[in-house]
């Protein structure tokens, strides 16, 4: 009996000395990294604009909450298949604002309308992109002309203001979204260096408009007016 009580007397003072350091690695290794911490949706790699983001983009990492961005998406299939707004940094959360593209389909009450070539002043903007918000401002045809001769002379928006077109008309020709910017291959022109490097030419922009923004552009156009696309 003596043999029998000393087994497990030591058995058990063996298991005490062990489950200190086994509940030390428990805690570290599977407790600690869980707690007070949420799963997060990062990017695995740099991510281009416009980019559609596959499973290769993505990975789940667990931060602390307290490190959760705001709008963070926190489940994978959110952000499958979701076209990116703005290049995304390798390690960085993905949040709802990098993939909100809804504001680039028409809502109802607005088409998405093609902007013709012989109805713009000048080139579009070499950076613009999709997504981008845009305002038109009018120039007459006239005034267009001359300021197509004067080489190197930049038609600012003062001068616009002086060629007497409706402002009040002019304000409601702002902050319309591009739905499209093509290149002469009528491929989507993209940037992969925030503007500074962009994949083509625009040659063909498209944007959003509701009824009384498409009437104003085919009421100018059809005059004859020009409009010079500007952005911020």
């Amino acid at each position: 009996m003596n043999f029998w009580y000393k087994c497990v007397y030591y058995v058990l003072v063996v298991g005490l000395c062990l489950s200190g350091p086994a509940l030390l690695i428990v805690w570290k290794w599977g407790i600690e990294p869980r707690w007070g911490t949420v799963d997060v949706i990062q990017a695995a790699r740099t991510v281009d604009r416009g980019a559609r983001l596959t499973e290769a983009d993505l990975k789940t990492v667990k931060v602390k909450k307290e490190l959760l961005v705001g709008g963070a998406v926190v489940r994978l299939s959110d952000a499958l298949q979701q076209e990116t707004t703005r290049a995304i940094r390798a390690n960085e959360q993905i949040t709802d604002a990098m993939l909100n593209t809804e504001h680039l389909l028409p809502a109802p009450g607005q088409w998405n309308m093609p902007l013709p070539a012989e109805w713009m002043f000048g080139k579009p903007p070499g950076s613009l992109l999709r997504g981008d918000r845009i305002s038109l401002l009018l120039v007459q045809k006239e005034e267009a002309k001359k300021a197509d001769d004067k080489s190197g002379q930049e038609l600012t928006r003062e001068k616009l203001e002086q060629l007497n077109i409706p402002f009040e008309e002019e304000k409601k020709l702002q902050k319309m979204v591009v739905s499209y910017a093509k290149g002469t291959n009528n491929q989507e022109v993209s940037s992969s260096d925030d503007r500074k490097k962009t994949t083509g030419v625009v040659n063909t922009v498209e944007i959003i408009v509701n009824e009384e923004q498409k009437e104003l552009i085919r009421k100018y156009g059809s005059k004859g007016y020009r409009f010079l696309i500007v952005y911020r």
